[in-house]
């Protein structure tokens, strides 16, 4: 009866050894296909456009995904020369030179008449601010994005004003 036991025992072992055997095989098969998988994931999320733009030679991204829409510049008016106090100091002075930039030819001839109300609006903007907002790049950001914001309420549509450029400070 021990024999027997032994017997089995000794069965079940080598069973074991063999499945063991059989495993090893196996599991190293499934990591390497586990990491064929991966790369080649990795390599379609990193090359997978400019491959099928290559094989078929139309690209996989929609029209006009990768081309920004560029803006056509419109007409920039250059305005006289802005002569003004600046706050806080009535002895100090600056003088601005200021461009702004419409939509379209047909708003420039607008523009014209209306001279005298934009050149109010910005003396109004500018005349509050004192001689270090001028001399500071980022502040003087912050005056352009406020002109603009002013003047587009002098058009009709929002968007006939394009932008508004500093091109000369003096501060006296």
């Amino acid at each position: 009866m021990q024999d027997d036991i032994q017997e089995e025992i000794g069965q079940e072992g080598e069973e074991q050894e063999v499945k063991k055997r059989k495993g090893k095989p196996l599991l190293f098969l499934l990591i390497i296909f586990l990491v064929l998988g991966l790369g080649a994931g990795a390599a379609y999320y990193f090359y997978g456009p400019r491959i099928m733009t290559m094989l078929t030679g139309k690209s996989s991204a929609p029209e006009g995904a990768h081309k920004e829409k560029k803006r056509a510049p419109g007409p920039i008016m250059t305005l006289e020369p802005f002569i003004f106090n600046l706050s806080g100091n009535p002895s100090k002075f600056a003088k601005i030179s200021i461009g702004i930039e419409v939509k379209n030819v047909k708003l420039e001839e607008e523009t014209k008449k209306m001279m005298p109300a934009i050149r109010d609006r910005i003396l109004l903007v500018l005349g509050a601010k004192p001689a270090e907002v001028f001399l500071d790049v980022n502040q003087r950001n912050l005056v352009k994005e406020e002109l603009q914001r002013s003047l587009k309420t002098l058009f009709r549509e929002s968007d006939d004003l394009s932008a508004v450029y500093i091109t000369d400070i003096i501060i006296q």
